[in-house]
């Protein structure tokens, strides 16, 4: 470690208050990191294997409320971990490039460090766990933080009652909903026929696939039991959510993909069967989209798609399922 770096770790809890000889013991299990602007830290609800400091930066630490409590490494609170409960009851992501001081959580001869008045977080309220399992989806890796700060005051809450409609079969769509309380279904119906699809928990999401598509809703929405629910208009869902999310590369740059194979890259053509009597592209494969979230089981984790279908409309949706599921995914631009 360098000597401004030791300088500063000497004036944090518990280090101050240590003998030299066991303050270098310790350090010597520990390390520096850096991390760039826009990276989350933690999540609340983890359990932490890491005890972190901040020696540099800055940090947004978000509380069950998503309200933003900014931490600087200048501060006086930065004198103590960030967040040093089990489990984590704040959600940290870096604002600025920051570098942190970080030691396993077990480690021996490492005395519980205080915790700061602005780290002590009253117990969740009933439902507001919701949030914690939204921003657990690998969706927000690729959502900044300003987006995160600015997405939470936008949701909106509303009530319904058990066996009301939240969205139905046909409808067009207006918002982006997330379950914040009590129990929903999900059913399609065909003709006479009505399909029982799932259920819908705390912190369950849906209403996206008619936002991205344009397309008609596929599916009627019914509480089970009375809850509420915080949804999101559409022009927020798609500056906050959609755009960060997607990205279109040219078809040359597919090819390269393609050609340089590591990772493998996958060109998945995402309309019907029927459709593709109008032409396909080299290398191509049909995975139509209907079909996707129930193929993804077979889909390579450590491989790169590239969605492709006759207007965007379809391929984005398809990018969009696939980065949501922890796969890395692409658009391709229109021909």
């Amino acid at each position: 470690m360098e000597k401004h770096e030791l300088d500063i770790i000497h004036r944090l809890s518990p280090f101050d208050e240590m003998e030299d000889q066991t303050r270098a013991d310790l350090l010597a299990k520990a390390s520096i990191i850096t991390m760039p602007a826009g990276k989350i830290l933690f999540k609340r609800g983890d359990a932490p294997e890491d005890i972190y400091w901040l020696l540099t930066g800055t940090l947004d630490l978000l509380d069950e409320s998503f309200e933003a409590r900014i931490r600087d490494a200048t501060d006086d609170a930065s004198r103590f971990p960030i967040d040093n409960h089990n489990p984590h009851q704040l959600t940290a992501i870096t604002t600025l490039a920051s570098t942190l001081l970080v030691m396993k959580a077990d480690t021996k001869g490492l005395e519980q460090p205080a915790k700061p008045k602005d780290d002590v977080v009253q117990p969740a309220k009933d439902g507001a766990d919701w949030m914690s399992t939204l921003l657990s989806s690998p969706l927000f890796e690729f959502i900044p933080p300003v987006n995160i700060q600015s997405l939470f005051g936008k949701f909106e809450k509303v009530r319904y009652a058990e066996g009301e409609a939240v969205i139905r079969q046909g409808e067009t769509g207006d918002y982006y909903y997330v379950l914040q309380s009590g129990r929903a279904k999900v059913e399609r119906t065909s003709g006479t026929n009505t399909t029982l699809l799932a259920e819908f928990h705390v912190g369950d999401n849906f209403g996206q696939d008619a936002l991205i598509s344009s397309i008609a809703r596929n599916a009627t929405v019914t509480m089970l039991t009375s809850g509420t629910l915080m949804r999101l208009s559409k022009p927020d869902f798609e500056s906050l959510i959609m755009e960060p999310v997607i990205e279109i590369v040219s078809l040359k740059e597919t090819q390269e993909m393609i050609n340089l194979g590591a990772p493998k890259t996958y060109l998945l053509d995402v309309r019907n069967p029927k459709e593709l009597g109008s032409g396909t592209l080299e290398n191509s494969q049909n995975l139509p989209l209907l079909m996707l979230r129930k193929n993804l089981g077979k889909l390579k984790q450590d491989a790169i798609y590239v969605t492709t279908c006759d207007n965007g409309k379809r391929s984005t949706l398809a990018s969009y399922i696939l980065n949501e599921n922890g796969f890395t995914a692409f658009v391709l631009a229109n021909q």
